[in-house]
C-alpha cells in the first residue's frame, strides 16, 4: 500500500533462510501506524516505522487483518520484515 502521508510503500518481504535471497513481497492492504508501533514494539510513538522490522509467529494474526495477500508462513526455512521504501 501507498502511505501517502509519509509517501512510503508499506509492504511484507519474505527471504530465504538459507540463501538470505529475497523470496517475495506482500504488499499491505492497510497501515494504522499507532497499531503497527504497538504490535512491533517500537517505543517512540513519533518514529513512523521506516527500519525493518521482523515479524515472529506472534504477529501472524495482526498482520492478517492488514495483508491484500498473505504469505504461507514458514518461520523454520524463512524470514519475514514488515518494510517502508521511499515512493
Amino acid at each position: 500500500m501507498i502511505d501517502t502521508e509519509f509517501k512510503v510503500r508499506r509492504y511484507v518481504t519474505e527471504f530465504s533462510e538459507e540463501t538470505e535471497e529475497l523470496i517475495a513481497e506482500y504488499d499491505l492492504r492497510s497501515f494504522e501506524l499507532k497499531h503497527f508501533q504497538m504490535e512491533f514494539g517500537e517505543p517512540n510513538s513519533d518514529n513512523p516505522m521506516f527500519d525493518c522490522y521482523p515479524i515472529k509467529e506472534c504477529n501472524v494474526k495482526f498482520l492478517r487483518m492488514h495483508l491484500a495477500k498473505e504469505p504461507e508462513w514458514d518461520f523454520v526455512n524463512k524470514s519475514y520484515f514488515v518494510e517502508a521504501h521511499a515512493i
